[in-house]
């Protein structure tokens, strides 16, 4: 941890004193946790260095992560525009194992009102010790006539990321190319960017297209799949914009896929709700496949502004949601600022059910601003501590200036002092 923290110093002192000299602009961030009773006193350390050099309408730009044991990650990443295409490419280094991991550019044109896109990855599907490079490829492109709107997509030795690219677009997808989530930072491959096999030949492996129309009183999206491993895979039709005539009741969705062998009819069932005050209800309906049995009240969120505090309470019922699609459920939990998550990752606890707490920002001194929060944890079915109460976290961020802001966190529970967190977030 101390070499790490000694390179991510040396690297913002050196690459500052070139910041004067031209275009640069960059941030630094770090964050150190301490657990006094801790088998270490120092439980976690991120730090997070980015240098960006802008020039002609490009943009180059070096992020360094290190964490508690390691340099972790070194990306290079470069986005710009070239006549009418514009461009972006990163590059993923594991410097302590001295591996690359990936390298992944895409490219997107828009002609005569069609948009055209191009994906290709060069990812290392095996270790530092043992590389095994693979290289893949996704062509695709959307339009519209009228009221039709298609999506399509090619993959060559890739997995299909076309629901994405029809569901969120193209700058979400490749704004997924290195992003932190959770406190985990994810690299330029996996779910959006899979290379199927460590292969440099760019073996086509699949084809999928979706097709968006009105139909009658309905909205139609129609999708069909191809596949190197199976030829035809699925053709199916998502049916919304139900009105059924119950102002309470709706489906919200009706799925009809087929294979080769098999057809399959989801309905997805929704509640009516009004506009809630200040009071947010998460219902559910309880059934099986087609049949609706009940509805359970999950969880209540209250959030509530007065006089500059906003006031946060929460109340967790039932954590195994049925979401829409009765025979499917999720397990939610609540995160550190009161939200809702079905990611253990992102959750404050798997066990804490209840919480109140506020949030207050403000203006502070010298151009900057303050925030602070804090919330009370509890567990209901804890019956070892007072009020079945588990965790008071607060947090305090503090501008000392238009660039810099200093972070302060503490952790207490019944074993007192649980968590020291020091931080600050530098930009230039």
């Amino acid at each position: 941890m101390k070499k790490a923290l000694v390179v991510a110093i040396v690297m913002v002192l050196g690459l500052g004193l070139f910041a004067w000299a031209g275009p640069l602009t960059g941030s630094w961030s770090s964050k150190i946790v301490i657990d006094p009773d801790g088998a270490s006193l120092v439980k976690s350390f991120d730090s997070v260095i980015e240098i960006d050099y802008t020039v002609g309408g490009w943009t180059f730009a070096s992020t360094a992560i290190f964490n508690l044991d390691a340099f972790d990650n070194l990306f290079f990443k470069a986005v710009g525009v070239l006549g009418a295409f514009s461009f972006q490419s990163i590059v993923d280094f594991e410097p302590q194992t001295a591996s690359f991991m990936a390298w992944v550019s895409a490219a997107q044109v828009s002609i005569a009102g069609v948009t055209f896109y191009d994906i290709f990855a060069v990812e290392n599907l095996g270790t530092a010790a043992s590389p095994l490079i693979g290289s893949g490829m996704l062509i695709g492109g959307s339009g519209s006539a009228g009221d039709v709107t298609i999506t399509a997509q090619a993959q060559f030795n890739m997995a299909s990321n076309n629901y994405y690219m029809w569901g969120y677009g193209y700058d979400f997808v490749l704004g997924k190319m290195a992003y932190q989530s959770c406190g985990t930072w994810y690299k330029p491959s996996g779910s959006y960017y899979a290379v199927q096999t460590n292969s440099c030949t760019l073996g086509w492996s699949g084809f999928d297209v979706y097709v968006d129309f009105p139909f009658t009183c309905l909205t139609v999206t129609a999708y069909l799949e191809f596949s190197c491993a199976t030829g035809f895979d699925t053709v199916g039709f998502w049916l919304t914009d139900f009105d059924l005539g119950v102002p309470w009741f709706s489906i919200t969705e009706l799925d009809i896929d087929f294979t080769v062998n098999s057809k399959t009819v989801t309905a997805y069932w929704g509640l009516v709700l009004g506009d809630a005050l200040c009071v947010t209800p998460y219902l559910s309906l309880e059934g099986e496949d087609y049949t609706v049995s009940g509805i359970t009240v999950n969880a209540l969120l209250l959030e509530y502004n007065w006089n500059g505090v906003t006031f946060k309470a929460g109340e967790m019922f039932d954590r195994n949601w049925r979401g829409g699609y009765l025979s499917n459920s999720r397990t939610y939990y609540f995160t550190s600022t009161g939200g809702l998550t079905y990611t253990a990752a992102c959750a404050i606890s798997t066990s804490y059910d209840e919480y109140f707490g506020f949030d207050i920002d403000g203006d502070s001194c010298c151009g900057g601003g303050f925030a602070v929060s804090v919330f009370n944890w509890f567990d209901t079915a804890a019956t070892t501590t007072l009020f079945a109460w588990q965790e008071t976290m607060a947090d305090l961020s503090l501008g000392i200036g238009a660039n810099t802001t200093v972070l302060f966190g503490l952790s207490l529970d019944n074993g007192g002092l649980n968590t020291l967190s020091l931080g600050f977030d530098f930009t230039w």
